[in-house]
């Protein structure tokens, strides 16, 4: 069981690495050259945006499109920052993914743990289909998970998309735009791949970079469409191959408004630290029925 569940989750972890930041991918002809007014530092402008989404707290967020090889993929999601310990930020969120080969996924991702929801189909018993993952698991199988949880929350946190204006360098103010009828500026940026490997916090998006660049890719077309007050609205990357220009586009909205971000209830949840233990413990049992049977077998 534990073998499928690792082949669903990696399977949808590496749907969402071909839309950085948790968008989908897919081609894209629009060249977009318009030359821009003015430019502001990418450092600068990620410092000021994160800051607004820090100060909102909350939004939602969703996207529709196709990979590279075609296939549709949809989903939707809730996202919320909270003060942590030491002046720190969490970021939790709750997300629903679905594509033709995966099934439907959805994950609640929590501070110190996450819950993944895999299709019924993958080894999840039907009465508790939430797998629990601490952030620091003491079974093999919480061990095994949690890295695909810390991805998904890596691909969903927008700081780590925005992180790609930490290597840009300039960034061209386009000028007025609209996202969904809501007035926006909009800007552009070349980033050098090669920058973003050192500024990408998250191992397995270092490693996304690092194949791009082995694969010949070395600059990313990067779009980012703010509202009046400075927060995100829409995020756009053109990703150049061989085969073509393919976009990553996410849309945010409802910034500020409130969000349902919980756990599911505890009797539809499947631990992956009490799996093995349980078991072990029903291991145990079983040997010592057969012992004991064994042993009156003896006497008799």
């Amino acid at each position: 069981m534990r073998r499928r569940i690792t082949l669903v989750l990696a399977s949808l972890v590496a749907v969402l690495a071909l839309g950085y930041g948790g968008w989908l991918v897919g081609p894209d002809p629009d060249q977009r050259t318009v030359p821009a007014a003015h430019t502001v530092p990418g450092p600068a402008l990620y410092d000021q945006v994160t800051q607004r989404m820090l100060a909102a707290r909350t939004a939602t967020y969703t996207f529709s499109g196709s990979s590279g090889g075609g296939e549709a993929r949809s989903g939707w999601g809730e996202m919320r920052f909270s003060a942590g310990p030491d002046d720190s930020t969490t970021f939790d969120a709750s997300v629903e993914l679905s594509s033709p080969s995966t099934g439907r996924l959805q994950a609640v991702l929590l501070p110190g743990t996450s819950f993944l929801a895999l299709p019924p189909a993958k080894g999840i018993p039907v009465g508790a289909p939430w797998l629990k993952i601490a952030a620091d698991p003491t079974s093999a199988l919480g061990r095994q998970m949690a890295p695909l949880a810390e991805a998904l929350r890596s691909t969903f946190d927008p700081r780590e998309s925005l992180g790609l204006l930490l290597a840009a360098g300039p960034v061209s103010v386009v000028g007025p735009a609209s996202v969904d009828g809501t007035p926006a500026v909009e800007h552009r940026a070349d980033v050098d791949l090669r920058a973003a490997v050192g500024e990408a916090a998250d191992p397995s998006l270092r490693s996304q970079f690092r194949a791009m660049l082995q694969a010949g890719v070395t600059t990313l077309r990067y779009e980012l469409w703010l509202d009046r007050s400075g927060l995100p609205l829409k995020v756009r990357t053109d990703l150049p191959t061989a085969q073509g220009v393919f976009s990553v586009t996410g849309v945010f909205a409802r910034w500020g408004d409130p969000v349902h971000i919980a756990a599911p209830g505890a009797k539809q949840v499947y631990d992956a630290d009490r799996v093995e233990a349980d078991r072990a413990a029903a291991a145990k049992k079983a040997a010592r029925l057969l012992a004991a049977r064994k042993k009156l077998r003896q006497h008799g």
